[in-house]
């Protein structure tokens, strides 16, 4: 039997493990500069706040599920590198991966050509970005969203507060 962690809600004055992941995301995002120890204080909840604001969130400064996902999805792209026609790679493999396993067949090469580039301007269509054909932290993101979607909740909300390297 699996035991599912779910910290739920973070406000200021929580403390522990999650709240640390918390500043950790926020730190990525470059929203959070205080120091990560774990302690929802003010600065914590302001770096929330603004991160809330920016994402048409509710701006409580609360961090619910729907804040957790988001702030998931953009710190998980936030770390992908920008890729374009003519990159080559592991980083295009696995956007031509993520790509073939929930939206069409793509060839798995690592190699960013011109029907990779179609694919990555239809996406972008499709999720309301500007489609550039170049996948930065917004396609990244929308893509880990999108591939995503069909975890419950709870399960996902786990995954992100486990303990990483176990």
């Amino acid at each position: 039997m699996t035991v599912l962690v779910n910290p739920l809600p973070l406000k200021e004055g929580s403390r522990g493990d999650a709240v640390y992941r918390i500043q950790e995301m926020l730190g990525v995002l470059k929203l959070y500069t205080g120091q990560i120890d774990g302690h929802f204080g003010s600065r914590t909840k302001e770096a929330v706040l603004t991160y809330q604001a920016g994402k048409n969130l509710t701006r409580d400064g609360i961090v619910g599920q729907n804040t957790v996902i988001a702030l998931d999805n953009d710190a998980w792209a936030a770390q992908q590198p920008v890729i374009r026609e003519g990159s080559r790679g592991e980083a295009v493999r696995g956007f031509q991966e993520m790509y073939s396993n929930y939206l069409g067949s793509l060839t798995i090469d690592g190699v960013f050509g011109p029907k990779t580039k179609d694919a990555v301007m239809n996406f972008q269509r499709s999720r309301g970005l500007t489609p550039d054909g170049v996948v930065g932290s917004k396609t990244w993101s929308e893509l880990r969203s999108y591939s995503t979607h069909d975890i419950p909740t709870d399960q996902r909300i786990s995954f992100i507060f486990e303990p990483q390297g176990c």
